[in-house]
């Protein structure tokens, strides 16, 4: 013991190399058997609150690893220590070491019910009538929630009882911050039959965090977290309350005098409402309120006074750029009619208001609701809103300009193909802007991204339509990447190589006149020495080379081929990212012109590709700080000697100091997009290669199926596509060699739709859910006219997913769509029932007609109501598509049926 204090009276000492020398005395005796009673001595007697703090954090790494081996008595007697060392402790900051010490021994002890004094201590100490014992239990109580709330669950209801008088505490502001962090860390594990005892806690958490927005705003961020674990686990919870939280969450997020931080977490809050409570903003008149307040943040300058200050469409977490968000979202989730009049209203006067910011809100809410409300903009108001754009491009401030140029692209995203007949007005206005900025690009930064965004999306949706204009186009982007006057300017030659993608898909065999030089410039930039800065070109280059390999000829891009693969192989060797992901959608492309001819090539390209899939590369995790740092010393050799125990209890101990130290994670998007562009090209050059690629296609079944469960959705809904891609082709392949033996293949297929169906059912992304439809319909049309036997198992699977999401009670309609009618949706609601719709005539097919007949009423009642006058979005015929295939697919006449459902 006397040798260990002597270490870390050294480590306070002010020098460094004292420090350094005592750290390494440390890791020297550190592994002796002494110093755990050592450590426990000096963490209950020490007189140094620093030389107590220092032991609690060493015993704490020290015991995770040991904690099984001790003996009985062993434990028993530091478990008892540690009681009495929270007891006396006094100093603060040994007090939270201690109580991090004792949450991470509870999450061991207690599921084996043998700590029951720690819960004794616990709320005897949260009861006291001694403020100062309140503070001790409850602190001590939100550090044990934080690792074994699920142990303390049979006392939910008594745990809310008390944490209710906790966050009334009249003699500590300690107390209530902390009952929300044991509220934070309790919500996932609150059952229904808590919820009535948690709902009243909802006034009282709202009371504390307003008290602390005036204390310490980043405790106010900490207690809002509670929020945001409300949202994601349990809404219905704070549902009698929405209207007081919605207008407190307005409150805050309106107030500029507060950090951007707290006003971003009740923004937050806000878009988690807009997309699960849509319909109780609705019935509580809630909705005015929101769209006001969003449309004042986003009207609000930039204090930093910055060149795109007042700028909605930047993709920051700022209060402006949050309060965008919260519109598209609405715009999303709510009936176009529902959301887009009020904006409007709301917008008209700012039109023509002398406040610039005001006029440039105006514009990006307009902008905002375009991807949501796409239909009924386009059947009613797309002319009107084409004026007003018009006025905001010819605006004084660039600012609106700015704005302007953000909603034309916007409108050509989502509207066409009406938009294509403004062509005449629209492409002179981008192309003087385009001139404009290129006459000095680095004064015109934040103007060119939004010049290009509008000028490419514009041309690219516009297709054949852009041959009139194509030659003064070229020669403007040929100026842009090779002018003297952009020679520095990165960024505008990026944007300029990428429009000329564009053009590209537009014309297509058009673009043909362009090819040469094209390719010549784009060698100029591909073959670039490896810079971090030129990397961004190099892979929009490639990018735009696999644009042209899809839209001109075979015949033309040909001679390439070969060396474009050759040089896609050589680059996918490289560190970066994005660069690899350019080139994995450049093989893609080039796999549709050589098809069977890559077969040689696959291995180097289907090896890199499985490396991304698996790779936890840009994966950071984040640390709780020790607030000992110097104490974070390499512990490899315990890490060794963990490995020679080789239990998995003594594997799983070590965990309980890795999840307590673990705050969290981030991933770079790079990666996450690797994964995602890299399952899209496996499946694109699978069909393309055809039977050659058959050597690859259970490793890549595997690989994709694993990811389908991915927490990031545009990744699960690549792998839902490119499992249901492998499954179709492996099936057609076997069918087309002959196989006899399909057995397994048709137990792999039945697997596959069982879980889609399952997927398309619980999934809460629309765009996951729409895929997985999709696929399931892509499925289903192969295996029309085949022997295949689908499992009952998996018919009825698909017959439930349907009959949910037809009626809106699948998890992608949201927590309140049991009361929505099929005339109460947004437009994106409706693309996801007719996906559904779609999918009923291929199945009824594969199954047959006798099995699908009995569910009949159930999955074509919706479609049928999306016939009359009360639909927002009618779906024309679709569906009497279904009927016709189930037709089809019955061997008999269903008369009967068909007599009531026609004449319902």
């Amino acid at each position: 013991m006397a040798a260990i204090q002597t270490i870390l009276e050294r480590l306070l000492v002010p020098d460094n190399a004292v420090i350094q020398q005592a750290t390494r005395d440390l890791q020297a005796v550190y592994r002796n058997p002494d110093v755990i009673p050592g450590l426990c001595t000096l963490l209950h007697s020490s007189p140094n609150p620093q030389i107590r703090q220092f032991a609690a954090v060493l015993l704490r790494k020290r015991l995770v690893k040991l904690w099984k081996k001790l003996p009985g008595n062993d434990r028993t007697t530091i478990k008892s220590m540690l009681l009495q060392c929270l007891t006396q402790e006094t100093v603060r900051i040994v007090f939270i070491s201690v109580a991090h010490l004792a949450s991470v021994l509870a999450k061991y002890e207690l599921p084996r019910g043998q700590w029951e004094e720690l819960s004794t201590f616990i709320f005897q100490f949260c009861h006291s009538q001694d403020p100062q014992q309140r503070e001790v239990g409850v602190l001590l109580l939100s550090s044990v929630m934080e690792t074994a709330a699920l142990d303390f669950k049979q006392h939910f209801q008594s745990l809310f009882q008390l944490l209710s008088s906790a966050l009334e505490d009249p003699q500590s502001k300690t107390v209530p911050f902390y009952a929300l962090k044991c509220l934070t860390s309790m919500v996932e594990y609150v059952a229904e039959e808590d919820s009535p005892h948690f709902t009243p806690l909802v006034p009282k958490i709202m009371a504390v965090v307003r008290a602390l927005i005036s204390e310490d705003e980043d405790k106010a961020c900490e207690g809002m977290e509670l929020f945001d674990e409300i949202v994601e686990c349990e809404v219905g919870m704070v549902t009698p309350h929405l209207p007081d939280l919605i207008q407190f969450s307005l409150q805050v997020a309106s107030n500029s005098s507060l950090g951007d931080n707290l006003r971003v977490k009740a923004l937050s809050f806000l878009q988690w409402l807009a997309s699960l409570k849509k319909k109780s903003l609705l019935k509580q008149g809630l909705l005015p309120s929101v769209i006001r307040t969003m449309l004042t943040i986003m009207a609000t300058p930039h204090p930093g006074g910055a060149e795109d200050e007042g700028d909605a469409t930047t993709e920051t977490q700022s209060p402006i750029s949050l309060a965008a968000q919260v519109l598209d979202i609405l715009s999303l989730h709510l009936p176009p009619e529902k959301i887009l009049s009020p904006v409007l209203e709301c917008v008209e006067p700012w039109l023509e208001s002398t406040n610039h910011f005001q006029r440039a809100a105006s514009l990006i809410a307009i902008a905002v609701m375009v991807e949501g409300c796409s239909v009924h903009i386009k059947n009613h108001h797309l002319p009107a809103l084409l004026q007003i754009v018009y006025k905001g491009v010819r605006d004084e401030e660039k600012v609106v300009r700015n704005a302007s140029l953000f909603a034309i692209g916007q409108f050509s995203e989502h509207l066409q193909p009406q938009i294509a007949e403004y062509s005449g007005e629209l492409l002179p206005v981008l192309f003087q802007f385009v001139d404009h900025a290129l006459q000095s690009p680095l004064q015109e930064a934040s103007a060119l991204t939004k010049i290009f965004y509008a000028l490419e999306t514009f041309c690219e949706q516009l297709g054949p339509k852009l041959v009139p204009y194509l030659p003064v186009l070229m020669e403007k982007l040929f100026v842009a990447l090779s002018s003297p006057d952009v020679h520095n300017c990165i960024h505008v030659k990026e944007l300029a190589i990428s429009a000329i993608g564009a053009a590209a898909n537009a014309c297509e065999s058009e673009f043909l006149p362009y090819f040469d030089r094209t390719i010549n410039l784009l060698k100029q930039y591909i073959m670039l020495p490896h810079h971090q800065d030129t990397l961004i070109l190099q892979a929009q280059a490639i990018d735009t080379l696999g644009t042209l390999a899809r839209t001109v000829s075979e015949d033309n891009f040909r001679p390439l081929a070969a060396e474009c693969v050759t040089l896609g192989v050589a680059l996918l060797q490289g560190e970066d990212p994005d660069l690899r992901r350019s080139v994995y959608g450049m093989l893609a492309s080039v796999s549709c012109v050589i098809k069977e001819e890559m077969c040689g090539q696959l291995e180097p390209v289907v090896g890199r590709i499985f490396q991304a899939l698996v790779s936890e590369e840009g994966v950071t995790v984040h640390y709780a700080s020790s607030e000992v740092p110097f104490l974070d010393f390499d512990e490899e050799e315990e890490e060794e000697e963990e490995g020679e125990g080789g239990e998995r209890g003594e594997a799983s101990s070590s965990m309980l100091d890795d999840s307590r130290a673990i705050e969290g994670y981030t991933v770079e998007n790079a990666y996450l997009e690797e994964k995602e562009d890299g399952l899209n090209a496996l499946a694109e050059i699978a069909g393309n290669v055809g039977p050659g690629f058959v050597r690859y296609i259970d490793d890549c079944f595997r690989e994709a199926n694993s990811l389908t469960e991915h927490s990031h959705e545009g990744i699960r809904k690549a792998a839902i596509c490119a499992v249901a891609t492998f499954c179709r082709l492996w099936y057609r392949w076997l069918r087309e060699a002959g196989s006899t033996d399909l057995e397994e293949l048709q137990f792999l297929t039945n697997s596959t739709v069982l879980s889609l169906a399952a997927t398309a059912r619980t999934d809460s992304d629309r765009n996951v859910v729409g895929a997985s439809l999709e696929s399931l319909e892509n499925i289903f049309k192969s295996l029309k006219g085949t022997e295949f036997k689908l499992a009952p198992q998996a018919c009825s699977s698909v017959l439930v997913s349907l009959q949910d999401i037809l009626h809106n009670k699948a998890q992608c309609c949201g927590v309140e769509a049991e009361d929505s009618g099929t005339g109460d949706m947004s437009e994106y609601d409706s693309v996801v029932l007719e996906c559904a719709g779609s999918v009923v005539g291929p199945f009824a097919v594969v199954a047959g007609g006798e099995a699908v007949l009995p569910s009949l009423p159930q999955l074509l009642s919706p479609l049928i109501d999306r016939l009359a006058p009360k639909s927002s979005v009618p779906t024309g015929l679709l569906p009497l598509v279904p009927l016709r295939n189930c037709w089809m697919g019955w061997v008999a006449t269903p008369v009967s049926y068909w007599s009531c459902t026609l004449c319902s």
